[in-house]
C-alpha cells in the first residue's frame, strides 16, 4: 500500500484527512515536535496544534510536556481499538436517535404548508364520505351545531347516521345543539328524541352562527355559506388542526350553556 491508500483508509474509519496525515507521519518515529510534524505531514503549524490535541482526545496520540512538547503515536492496535469504541458510541446514539425522532417525522410530515389543514368539500357523497370517516375515527366525542341545509336523508324510515349510533354503543360522546326552528317542526323533533334515547346529549338553541362538528379537539368540519345568496350551501370545509378545534370548542360551550334542554324546549312549546 501507498502512503495516499493508508491515509485513506483512516479518512474511511472516521478521521478528517489532517488527522489522518499527521497519525500517519507520527508513526514514523518515536516522537515528534509540533513543528517537525507540521512539516513532514504538510499541515500548517497553526492547525496543527488542534489537529494533535483532537488525535490524544480520540486515544491515538501522547503528549509529553517538557521545554518543548513533544507527541506520540499510540500503537496502531490500541489506537485503532479506541476508534472501534468509539464508533461504536456512535452507532448506538445513531440507533437511537432514529428510534427517537421516527415518530416526530410520522406526526408532521403531511402538515409542511399552513393550507395542508385545510379540504373543501361540494359533492354531497364525499361530504357524507368524510363525516362518516370522522366520526369512525373518533375517540372521546363529537360536538355539533346542527342546522339545515342537511346532507343526510333524516326521515325514521332510513337507515338515519348508522356511524354515529355505532360511535354512541362504543362510548363515544355526542353532544349536539340543534337550531329552533328546525326543532319546531313535528317530524325533526322525533328524530332528535330518537338521538337522545340512543345516547346523545341534545340541547336547543334560538339560533346557531353555523353549520358545524368537531372531532376530538383535532379536526373542525363546517358548512360554508354562500356568499352570493347569503343562503347556506352544501359546501364543507375540513381543517386538521388542534389549535382552531379548540377555539371553536370554546364557542361551542358557551352557546351549550345558554341553550335549552329537550324538556325545556317541550315545555316552552307546550309540546306533551
Amino acid at each position: 500500500m501507498n502512503i495516499d491508500d493508508y491515509i485513506n483508509d483512516l479518512i474511511n474509519i472516521g478521521l478528517t484527512e489532517s488527522e489522518a496525515k499527521v497519525y500517519f507521519y507520527l508513526l514514523k518515529k518515536k516522537n515528534f515536535t509540533a513543528t517537525e510534524i507540521s512539516k513532514l505531514s504538510n499541515v500548517s503549524r497553526r492547525k496543527v496544534y488542534e489537529v494533535l490535541a483532537r488525535l490524544v482526545q480520540k486515544g491515538l496520540c501522547t503528549e509529553t510536556l517538557g521545554r518543548v512538547r513533544k507527541y506520540s503515536a499510540v500503537n496502531p492496535k490500541h489506537a485503532i481499538g479506541n476508534l472501534f469504541k468509539e464508533f461504536e458510541k456512535k452507532r448506538k446514539i445513531f440507533s437511537n436517535l432514529s428510534e427517537s425522532l421516527l415518530p416526530l417525522y410520522l406526526s408532521e410530515k403531511e402538515n409542511t404548508d399552513p393550507l395542508d389543514y385545510i379540504q373543501v368539500l361540494r359533492e354531497r357523497s364525499r361530504i357524507i364520505e368524510k363525516v362518516e370517516s370522522l366520526e369512525r375515527s373518533a375517540k372521546e366525542e363529537v360536538l355539533s351545531f346542527d342546522k339545515g341545509p342537511y346532507v343526510m336523508n333524516l326521515n325514521k324510515t332510513s337507515i338515519l347516521n348508522r356511524e354515529e349510533f355505532k360511535m354512541l354503543k362504543s362510548g363515544i360522546k355526542y353532544k349536539t345543539i340543534y337550531e329552533f326552528d328546525d326543532a319546531r317542526k313535528w317530524d325533526f323533533l322525533e328524530l332528535i328524541e330518537m338521538f337522545e334515547s340512543a345516547g346523545e346529549e341534545v340541547k336547543i338553541a334560538y339560533s346557531l352562527p353555523l353549520k358545524l362538528s368537531i372531532f376530538d379537539e383535532k379536526t373542525v368540519m363546517i358548512a360554508l355559506r354562500d356568499r352570493i345568496t347569503s343562503k347556506p350551501s352544501l359546501t364543507s370545509m375540513i381543517i386538521e388542526h388542534p389549535d382552531i378545534a379548540k377555539a371553536f370548542k370554546i364557542t361551542f360551550y358557551s352557546i351549550w350553556r345558554e341553550a335549552m334542554t329537550l324538556e325545556e324546549f317541550k315545555t316552552k312549546e307546550k309540546i306533551l
